[in-house]
Parts: structure tokens; sequence; C-alpha cells
């Protein structure tokens, strides 16, 4: 029975051993254990071998054993406090994302070249996963955005970021009726403001945004990096996700 590494990444940290699957552990962490909040969550699969000193641990296996009667051992937690700072981004491999009913979304990530907008043309917004989690509007891309608040010469920084790139549709000074950001007035001026400043590219939106519906709102995909570089998870297009993750997008519609 293999023994898994997922690290655990939104709005909060948690690297995690487990003999389930993928696709069972984001069901697991959903909707089958009473530890877990309401709500969607995500995680990373990671390459144990890479990490695993860095958290004292030699063995996965010997941390990780069947129970008695041969069930798996479905969770033991090896870390939460500062885990993705602490992970090179080369571990990480698969972004899954969970909706609150269980359903399990799995993504490939790339490596973005320095420079590279996949994102299209700003302002745009972001939800900052972990270890930060405010509402940004921008006029940086997203590898910039990345690049920027990771600068370790900077007072204000942080090792490693992930985050989401949403949807930002402004049509008549007014946003789209469809996103479900609450206190639409306020993020259109956040996004007229940052339009009309030069010296400070960035604005936060909301501290801690509830993330309602979050699925539906993500427009080019997932960031994850820092001083070693940038990946990029896409995410499919709304015409794929119904066509090919039907019940996976009819249950991320939902909440």
């Amino acid at each position: 029975m293999d023994t898994h590494l997922y690290l655990m990444c939104y709005q909060t940290e948690a690297l995690i051993a487990s003999q389930l699957e993928a696709t069972d552990f984001g069901s697991y962490m959903a909707i089958g254990t009473q530890k877990k909040t309401f709500g969607n969550t995500a995680f990373f699969e990671i390459d144990a071998t890479q990490c695993l000193n860095e958290f004292g641990v030699s063995s996965l296996e010997e941390l990780c054993k069947p129970h008695s009667d041969g069930s798996p051992k479905r969770s033991k937690y090896l870390s939460v406090y500062r885990v993705l700072e602490r992970v090179p981004l080369s571990a990480f491999g698969k972004l899954h994302l969970v909706t609150r009913d269980g359903r399990v979304l799995s993504l490939e990530g790339q490596t973005l070249e320095p420079g590279a907008n996949v994102a299209g043309d700003g302002p745009y917004m972001y939800a900052e996963l972990c270890p930060l989690t405010p509402r940004v509007v921008s006029q940086l891309n997203p590898y910039d955005f990345c690049q920027k608040l990771t600068d370790q010469s900077v007072q204000v920084s942080v090792p490693k970021l992930f985050f989401a790139h949403t949807q930002l549709k402004i049509k008549d000074d007014s946003l789209a009726s469809y996103l479900p950001y609450r206190n639409p007035e306020h993020v259109v001026a956040c996004v007229r403001e940052v339009q009309d400043r030069t010296q400070k590219p960035s604005k936060t939106v909301d501290r801690n945004p509830p993330l309602m519906a979050f699925y539906r709102t993500v427009d080019s995909g997932f960031y994850l990096g820092g001083s070693e570089g940038v990946k990029f998870y896409p995410f499919p297009d709304t015409k794929t996700l119904d066509a090919e993750h039907h019940r996976w997008w009819r249950s991320a519609s939902m909440g």
C-alpha cells in the first residue's frame, strides 16, 4: 500500500501523509471527517524525496501504517506551521481542487517563464490563498505579482505564495452582476485607484474575503512561486468544465 504526501493550501497549511489516493483523500478531507469546516479545500501532491528531511522525517511508511484491520491510514499530520515555504518548488506536483461535497478536479502544473503573461491584459484580481489570504487588485501580471510579494529584500514579503487569478469584469463603472464579490462598488473603486497611480500598482480589496462560489470566479488559473520561480496551473474554460468535468463543475458552481 503506497503512502502519499499532500500539502493542504487553501487558507491554511498542513503537510499530511496518507495511504489514500488523491481523489479519495480529497473526498475524505471534505466530507469524511468532522474536523473539516464547511467549504472547499485544495491540496498539492508532494514529492516526498525532496523534502522529508526538512520536516525531520526519515520514512513515510514508518509513520503512516495501515490500521489493524488492514484499512488504509487516511491522514497523519507532519506539520501545520510554515509548511509552504519549506517545500522546494520542484517538489510540487498536481494541484487538486475539492468541492464542499468531496468532488475533485486535478490540474497539472507548468513552469512559467520570467516575463511570461498567460492572464491577458490588466488590471487583475487575485485571491491569495496561502500563506496570505487577502483579495487584491493589481496592474502587475501574475508572474510579476508573485515575484514582488516574494522579494525577500522588501520588508513586507513572504518566501512563497499560492494564489488564484480571478475574474474581473467592469462595464460602465459597475462590476459584472455574476461575480459574487461583496461590496462591488468598493471593488470598482480599488480598480480605478490602481489604474490612476503608477507608484503603487496593487491594492488590497478585502483582507479576509469569503470564498463562497470561489471556483466559478477563477480566471486563468492558479500560481505558486517564490525565489525559485513560478508554477502555473491552468484552469479549464467553462466549456471544457461543463463537457469533461460536469459533476465537479456543477458542484463548484453551487458554493
